[in-house]
Parts: C-alpha cells; sequence; structure tokens
C-alpha cells in the first residue's frame, strides 16, 4: 500500500490504472470551453491533478460525464450549506471534504454505474451507512442514475460526519511533530520493545502533538496538556491515554491497567506486525483523543473518602493521632496516593510495612513521591 494512502483509495487508484481494458474517454469542462479536455479514466472517474481548494473539485465536478455530473453538483452544494470551515480538495482523482484543522470526512469517487461516497469514519455514523469497506472505520454509499434518494438522510451524514476527527493524509497533510532531542535516549535504548517503540513513535508524531518527556516516557502533549504516552513491560508496550475513560471503545483495545486506576487506558501490543496491522486504526484514537482534549472535558474521581481505608491504617490513626492530623492535612490526590499504595499490598504484615517506612513522610506533610 502507498504510505499514507487510505485502502479505498489505494484499491480505486489500482482500479483506475491497471484494468486490462482501461476506457479512456475525453471530456471537456463546460467552465473553461477551449481548454484541453478532461480524461475520463475507467468507470467515468475525471484524471484532475491534485490540488487544495474548491477549484480543482468544481473542475472535477464539471468534467463528470451524464448524470453524474448533476450528483456531483448536488452534493457538493449541500455540503456547503451545512459545513462550516469547509476545506476542499482533489486527491488521487477524487474530491475530499473535510473541516480545517480536523481532518477529511467525506470524498467521492465515479464508477461506471454509480458515484460513491466514502464517508471515513463512517462506522460512527447513525444510521451505519449501507457499504461495507475493508478499512475499519470507513463506510461507502453508492449514488446510482436516480439521483439522491434521501437527502435529509444524506444531511444528517454530511454534519455527523463533518462533526468527528477526520481523516488525515500523513504523507502530505499533516503536520509532523519534531522529535524531541531530550526523548532520543528512550529510543535508542536496547530492549525487546525497541522496534515497536519506533512504530509507535511515528504514528505519536504523524498527529502534529508537541513530543516531552515526562516520567521518564516519551509524552505527547496539546498546548501543555497530557494526552498520551508511550511505555513498556515485560509482556507489553503500551499507548497509554491520559483521558481513556472517556474515549469511544468501539474495537474494544482500551485496557484499564489495575482496578483502581481512574483516567488512563492502554492500548497493548506484543509485536510489530500487530501495530502495522492497527496502524489505521490507531490512528482513529489518537485524533479523538485530541478531540476530546480540545474539549477541556474531565473524568470525573472517585472522592478521597470513597476510596478504602486499610484496617492497618486506621489502626496506625488510633495509635499516632498526629498521624491521622497529618493525613488529612495532605491534598487529596497525595491522601489517595497512599491510600492505594498502602492498600495495594496483599500480605497485612506488607501493609503495616510500608505505613511504618511512610509515617516520617506523612508527618512532614510530602506525598508518596515528592
Amino acid at each position: 500500500m502507498v504510505l499514507g494512502m487510505p485502502w479505498p483509495y489505494f484499491a480505486i487508484t489500482i482500479h483506475a490504472y491497471m484494468s486490462p481494458s482501461p476506457r479512456l474517454r475525453s471530456g471537456t469542462n463546460p467552465k473553461n470551453s477551449g481548454t484541453k479536455p478532461v480524461k475520463l479514466l475507467s468507470g467515468g472517474n475525471p484524471q484532475i491533478a491534485k490540488g487544495d481548494g474548491d477549484a480543482p473539485v468544481q473542475a472535477y465536478i464539471a468534467a463528470m460525464p451524464g448524470w453524474k455530473r448533476a450528483v456531483g453538483e448536488h452534493l457538493d452544494a449541500l455540503v456547503e450549506r451545512h459545513v462550516p470551515k469547509l476545506r476542499k480538495a482533489v486527491k488521487w482523482n477524487s474530491p475530499f471534504y473535510g473541516v480545517e484543522g480536523q481532518g477529511w470526512f467525506l470524498s467521492t469517487h465515479c464508477f461506471t454505474h454509480f458515484v460513491r461516497l466514502t464517508w471515513f469514519q463512517g462506522q460512527a455514523l447513525k444510521p451505519i451507512p449501507p457499504g461495507p469497506s475493508k478499512d475499519p472505520n470507513a463506510r461507502y454509499l453508492d449514488i446510482r442514475e436516480g439521483g439522491i434518494e434521501d437527502e435529509q438522510q444524506l444531511i444528517r451524514w454530511i454534519t455527523q460526519a463533518a462533526a468527528l476527527p477526520g481523516w488525515v493524509s500523513h504523507a502530505q497533510d499533516a503536520s509532523i511533530s519534531a522529535p524531541n532531542p531530550k526523548v532520543a535516549w528512550f529510543f535508542a535504548k536496547q530492549g525487546p520493545w525497541q522496534a515497536c517503540y519506533a512504530q509507535l513513535r511515528e504514528l505519536a508524531l504523524e498527529s502534529g502533538l508537541t513530543e516531552e518527556l515526562k516520567w521518564g516516557h516519551p509524552c505527547y502533549t496539546l498546548k501543555g496538556r497530557n494526552v498520551f504516552l508511550i511505555h513498556g513491560f515485560n509482556a507489553y508496550c503500551a499507548l497509554l491515554f491520559h483521558k481513556g475513560a472517556l474515549l469511544k471503545d468501539d474495537h474494544k483495545l482500551l485496557v484499564q491497567q489495575t482496578a483502581n486506576v481512574q483516567q488512563a487506558r492502554q492500548i497493548r501490543f506484543t509485536g510489530e506486525k500487530q501495530i502495522a496491522k492497527l496502524a489505521p486504526v490507531l490512528r482513529a484514537y489518537i485524533r479523538q483523543a485530541i478531540a476530546l482534549e480540545r474539549t477541556g472535558k474531565k473524568v470525573v474521581l472517585k472522592k478521597t473518602a470513597e476510596f478504602d481505608m486499610p484496617a492497618e491504617l486506621a489502626n496506625a490513626f488510633k495509635q499516632m493521632p498526629a498521624l491521622k492530623k497529618a493525613f488529612q492535612a495532605l491534598t487529596p490526590g497525595r491522601q489517595r496516593g497512599y491510600l492505594l499504595f498502602f492498600g495495594g499490598a496483599k500480605q497485612s504484615a506488607t501493609r503495616e510495612a510500608r505505613i511504618e517506612k511512610h509515617v516520617d513522610r506523612i508527618l512532614a506533610g510530602k506525598g508518596l513521591n515528592d
């Protein structure tokens, strides 16, 4: 597959240029009479040079043969009417529609008996458009000679799709982040996940987020706010989304690391082939996480009082009232840290040892990691 090209357009390009009997015809652009005729590729699809803006899209529509031109004009008008901050382009001989700063949500392509609409996040639309795709996120809608059958449903799909994080052509359109030299050592160090880390970093930098070093790991931020990081353990490496509990998990990939983790969720990997196979899906999760961070939404955390207090800590408070007073003076986050750490030990003796070791820190007003 050509790097950065989604499956539907890879397939379309192969179909158009490698057909054993390509039916090349000529069409003229009525808006530019006297200009060089536009070639029609297999299926009657106009061959239009790639370009950004409305002009190449209008050139494509004007060259659509027969009844297909009316479909193209009708669709273009609906998109313009219902999508603010609309962005247009022609890529791979297909018009693309997107939202500024949000990627592409729709594209069209001419085939012999229909005009195909590709919804890049079609699986998230309601109802789901009828045509299945090999892309795990995309769906098709084929419009035939009778024209658009249900305009109101089409409008609903357009408005829904435009509101979702769109598809980005990473080879040409993404704002690629610059690698951070402070993070280079993490990717250079030897270990079982070195090749996987390199693949995950490529996906992370494609997102346009800022690469930083936090907690000893590559962390990707939006205006200083953490979106996700890369880390690894003995059995797996992972992308960890800081607000993963709020993400829509259509592919059932998100993992809650432990029962006490409230916000973060992981997507785990055990090999390079797995990451390569999931790359389009991972990009969708990353775009979703970025869109979520832009909204400013936060995970509603349990209050400190809702956490279980180990019996050993309650007993220590009875024996040492000053310890209880100092603990209650800590910030809620520091209190939760101690409760989770002390309660995480399976043996009572281990819990008692942990409490005894940290008494001086609590009395000094310090948290577990201060």
